[in-house]
């Protein structure tokens, strides 16, 4: 959540002009510690103001907080992703904690040399982690859809206490519908209308074809690995949160401030079971698959972008994506907390998912400020949410 918090308090490129200089001191309150996500958003996102021209330069100030690493103090943004001498790697920040690095060219044999180092990095890393941060970085050049000159992207890890490894990738690409939209395969583009990552986390899945060579583990694998490890995994693209709690009895979707691009971040345990290969064979036999691998699903209304929940193609959508919901939850709350109005037509598509699965468990909550009319069609479906347990 601070990610979408510090997102929230970043520069409009609206409010800047290209001639600006930008300062940004970050500070934090006594005691309050501030995650490598959100140090790293932050890097990623001045990164992208320079490259793309919105202002024409940034300087970071990370000297009031306990960063984890060694913030080049005196350098700017520009001076650093400008400088040629650099290669494609224009910052690699290693202490024996915390590992940051900027990507600057879409070079695979620069990015071979980085796996290579991580497995050298810390004895206690993973075994075939350096394969779980492939996934995720191959992804960023294959779908940022970045062109050369704004080519650019942030990594960061974090041994944290209580054996715990944090891990951040992002870009400020076309983001995961935009990618998805520019699909070549028919079924990657018809989720690409989707609202919310649910699709992307099934095996099998690719944008590109799998008989191309493209099998598209990248975040099914990081999705399983964290349910298996009871990890925590949290994806941002657009207005779009999708979240997977430690515990993994919970899965979240909803609407936070927009990033433009992706943002995959999250941690796992390094005393628990870490198995790639075991995540892999998952994907290759989806059947093994349990159908309930989340307890809950919890849907906010409000990552739909919209306060009036009105067309026919919205609410198409967004059961399309309750069904996927179902193929993973046996358990699932719909959140209309600020939803202003829903039409008489979703009300309907809404008994009709009601009625259909009878065997999910569906909680409805309704916004303490929803008008007369709402509350009475919420209500409604609440009851017959009620009566099918009941029943069973």
């Amino acid at each position: 959540m601070q990610v979408g918090e510090m997102i929230k308090n970043l520069p409009l490129p609206s409010t800047l002009r290209p001639t600006d200089v930008v300062n940004i001191v970050v500070k934090n309150p006594s005691k309050a510690k501030v995650e490598i996500a959100s140090l790293a958003a932050m890097i990623q996102y001045s990164c992208n103001l320079v490259l793309s021209q919105h202002l024409h330069d940034v300087h970071l100030d990370f000297s009031h907080i306990k960063a984890p690493f060694s913030w080049p103090q005196g350098q700017s943004v520009r001076e650093i992703i400008t400088d040629e001498t650099r290669g494609p790697l224009a910052l690699d920040l290693a202490t024996d904690g915390c590992r940051v690095t900027i990507f600057r060219q879409n070079d695979h044999i620069r990015r071979d040399d980085w796996y290579d180092e991580l497995k050298r990095w810390r004895k206690d890393i993973p075994q075939r982690f350096h394969l779980f941060m492939n996934e995720l970085v191959e992804n960023v050049s294959a779908h940022a859809k970045l062109e050369e000159d704004r080519f650019c992207f942030t990594v960061a890890l974090l041994f944290g206490p209580n054996k715990k490894l944090f891990y951040f990738v992002a870009d400020n690409g076309v983001g995961l519908r935009g990618s998805l939209n520019e699909a070549i395969i028919p079924e990657a583009k018809s989720v690409a209308a989707r609202a919310c990552a649910l699709s992307l986390t099934r095996p099998q899945f690719s944008s590109k074809g799998i008989d191309r060579g493209h099998q598209g583990v990248g975040l099914f694998i990081t999705s399983e690995l964290t349910q298996m490890n009871r990890g925590y995994l949290e994806i941002l693209s657009g207005r779009q949160q999708f979240e997977q709690l430690p515990d993994n009895t919970v899965m979240r979707i909803r609407g936070v401030s927009s990033w433009n691009g992706t943002i995959v971040h999250g941690a796992l345990n390094l005393d628990r079971e870490f198995n790639y290969r075991a995540a892999m064979k998952r994907f290759d036999d989806p059947d093994s698959l349990t159908s309930d691998r989340f307890l809950i699903c919890h849907i906010h209304l409000n990552v739909y972008g919209q306060r009036a929940l009105r067309t026919r193609e919205l609410c198409e959508e967004i059961i399309r994506d309750l069904e996927v919901a179902v193929e993973r939850s046996t358990k699932l709350i719909l959140d209309f907390n600020e939803i202003e109005e829903i039409s008489q037509a979703f009300r309907g598509f809404l008994r009709q998912f009601v009625v259909k699965h009878k065997a999910v468990r569906i909680m409805i909550m309704i916004p303490t400020d929803a008008d007369e009319e709402m509350r009475e069609d919420l209500e409604d479906l609440i009851e017959l949410a009620a009566k099918n347990n009941t029943d069973d």
